[in-house]
């Protein structure tokens, strides 16, 4: 399964997260910890993404980027720590967290560099 990590120094990179193991432990390790599936606001559908659920309470520094895609702005709640973009959709006919394929990781790369005005690209 492939996802878009973004660090907190705006490093951006395509991962292959192996399916040989759960979801949960390959984007927890790449989030340092336990994650949590949040719907920015200002990524468009069917994009999610993963961040460590207890990022706040480990005192991790803010992510910019993860930050402007969810709305940091308008509401107030940081995003902190690395983040991994991956998008909802279904398998074995149920809804879960799915892989990105490479015309999506072209959209958003696309994206992510055009609302950081060319500061953060893949």
């Amino acid at each position: 399964m492939k996802g878009i990590v973004i660090t907190t120094k705006n490093e951006i990179s395509v991962r292959e997260f192996p399916e040989a193991r759960p979801l949960y432990q390959e984007v927890g390790e790449a989030v340092g910890g336990y994650i949590e599936h949040v719907h920015p606001m200002h990524l468009p559908d069917p994009y999610c993404m993963i961040v460590n659920e207890e990022g706040i309470c480990l005192g991790l520094p803010r992510n910019p980027v993860g930050c402007g895609l969810y709305g940091t702005k308008e509401h107030g709640a940081p995003i902190v720590g690395d983040i991994v973009l991956l998008k909802d959709g279904f398998r074995d006919g149920e809804p879960d967290i799915v892989g990105l394929d490479d015309e999506d990781v072209k959209k958003l790369g696309q994206y992510i560099a055009t609302a950081s005005g060319g500061k953060v690209r893949l």
